[in-house]
Formats: C-alpha cells, sequence, structure tokens
C-alpha cells in the first residue's frame, strides 16, 4: 500500500466530489422546477447529473481498489433512495456526494490508523 499515492489519490476524490457537487446543482437546476423538482422513481440509485466527473470519480477508484484492495467493497459503494419518499433533485445531489464524502472521510481514518502518512 502506497501511502503516498493513496493520500494523492483521496485529495483528488475530494476534488472530484467538489465539483461534481456544483455541477450536478449547476445541470439539475436547468431542469423544470429546478433542485426542487421531484425525481420520478423513488427506488435505485440516485440519478448521475454530470457525466464528466462521474466517469473521473470511477476511475479513482479503480484506482484505490488497486492500492486498498481490502475495502473495495467500501470505495464501491453506492448509496440508495429509500422506497416511497418524494425525492428532489437536490436530495438527489446531498445523497449521492455525502454517501461518498463519508466514504472518503472513512478511508481516511483506515489509512491514519494504519500508516504513518
Amino acid at each position: 500500500m502506497n501511502g503516498i499515492k493513496i493520500q494523492q489519490l483521496f485529495e483528488r476524490w475530494d476534488t472530484v466530489l467538489e465539483l461534481g457537487e456544483q455541477t450536478s446543482k449547476t445541470k439539475a437546476s436547468k431542469n423544470s422546477e429546478g433542485l426542487n423538482g421531484r425525481i420520478r422513481r423513488t427506488t435505485g440509485v440516485p440519478v448521475v447529473f454530470d457525466l464528466e466527473t462521474f466517469e473521473d470519480q470511477k476511475e479513482i477508484q479503480a484506482l484505490l481498489c488497486e492500492e486498498m484492495p481490502q475495502y473495495a467493497d467500501l470505495i464501491r459503494s453506492k448509496p440508495e433512495i429509500m422506497d416511497g419518499y418524494p425525492w428532489t433533485r437536490g436530495d438527489f445531489i446531498e445523497l449521492y456526494f455525502g454517501h461518498f464524502r463519508l466514504v472518503l472521510e472513512k478511508l481516511r481514518r483506515i489509512v491514519g490508523q494504519t500508516t504513518d502518512v
């Protein structure tokens, strides 16, 4: 496990999450009723509003899985909405990016406990 490379990937993922959330909010707000518009479906994984940062995130996740294979399930985990709640686009965006920030925070704690970096 390369601690420096992992830290760089964490920083990169942080940046991608920030950019992705901002871009997603901008794109979603252009829809009818903006961020407060309802998401039609009420089950399954959240809608991706920004494909570019989504692809960047998948690449970072793949690299982290190579560096930290024992945590691949956590790294690749996906948020899921609960059945029946009237989710808005803003809710989806908060859930999606909040989930991955939590994953990143957990990974940072794990790495902090197992390495000197």
